[in-house]
């Protein structure tokens, strides 16, 4: 049983998804093709795409479009992974190895960047229009703010939880926002387009905030990723931030580089609590939001996997 198994209509589309984006990759290179075809057999729970595809249901878009942008969306999200991952020395990635540990930050690098032209001519392909390549380009703007952003946070404890929401804005909720609103836009109804794009950002932060929950209440196995590495690397992730305000020793032990001490205050502090506490509230806004979505029967599908994001384990 995957996700998807209760939503069946939903589990055909995202089939097709990934049959779309492994016919768009032509590379010369072998070892380039084969690294980016591995990571999309990899999988993942291609949330992106499905939150494209139940929003396009509100539009008269053709099926090849809608396809169309949920392999672009997805596609786009693929190659931010790898560049991350090359950027973070990441080993593994979804629990297998990323493409820069198997074939080296020179291929993995190609593979990112083919990505993004392979976005491009898939929405050319399929004749989108300029105001949607223009979309794509404004979401890479904002996702790379949020990423320098964070990097320019780095090792920084006199950050703040504002300071984190609007990192993970940029770096992870925009893909969820464009997810949510290119549809429509596409589709012309751009008063729902900035409807579905609201909803977008809240679930997208909601998702970065059970993310790093996550990293400090499942074990590396379950959830495929060291679960210090962003402490490591002097990323400080919600969890992380509630401790520095719930104990003064933490910063001490950051620059010590005592993070199983670290790790230890989390868990008995109240950090996971209030890191819960927080991604339940961006749920509820999300949630608030979608309410005022046209009353289709997709609006109740949208709800639940949105309720089911916040109590997900992985």
């Amino acid at each position: 049983m995957t996700f998807w198994t209760p939503y069946p209509y939903l589990s055909k589309q995202l089939e097709q998804v990934q049959q779309m984006m492994t016919a768009a990759i032509h590379v010369k290179n072998p070892q380039t093709q084969a690294a980016i075809l591995d990571l999309f057999a990899s999988g993942g729970k291609r949330l992106r795409p499905a939150y494209l595809l139940l929003f396009s249901e509100f539009t008269n878009l053709e099926p090849d479009k809608r396809i169309a942008l949920a392999s672009s969306i997805e596609m786009l999200h693929t190659a931010t992974l790898i560049h991350d991952d090359v950027i973070d020395q990441a080993e593994t990635r979804r629990g297998v190895p990323t493409i820069s540990h198997l074939y080296g930050p020179e291929i993995a690098v190609y593979a990112g960047d083919y990505l993004f032209i392979a976005v491009f001519r898939l929405m050319i392909q399929h004749a989108l229009d300029l105001s949607n390549l223009s979309q794509r380009v404004d979401a890479m703007e904002k996702l790379l703010n949020g990423e320098l952003g964070q990097m320019n946070l780095k090792f920084n404890t006199e950050q703040t939880i504002d300071d984190y929401i609007d990192n993970i804005s940029g770096k992870t909720a925009e893909l969820f926002a464009q997810a949510c609103a290119v549809a429509p836009f596409a589709d012309g109804t751009y008063k729902l387009a900035q409807l579905a794009y609201d909803i977008g950002l809240n679930i997208g932060i909601a998702f970065q905030i059970m993310d790093d929950y996550l990293d400090y209440t499942a074990d590396s196995d379950t959830l495929g990723k060291p679960v210090l590495a962003d402490m490591q690397q002097g990323i400080y992730s919600a969890p992380v931030l509630f401790a520095l305000a719930a104990d003064n020793r933490v910063a001490d032990f950051l620059s010590q580089e005592n993070f199983d001490a670290v790790f230890q205050i989390i868990q008995h502090t109240n950090a996971l609590q209030k890191t819960h506490d927080l991604a339940r509230q961006y749920t509820a806004n999300a949630l608030k939001l979608i309410e005022k979505l046209p009353n289709k029967l997709v609006k109740s599908d949208i709800r639940q996997i949105t309720k089911d994001l916040l109590e997900r384990q992985l």
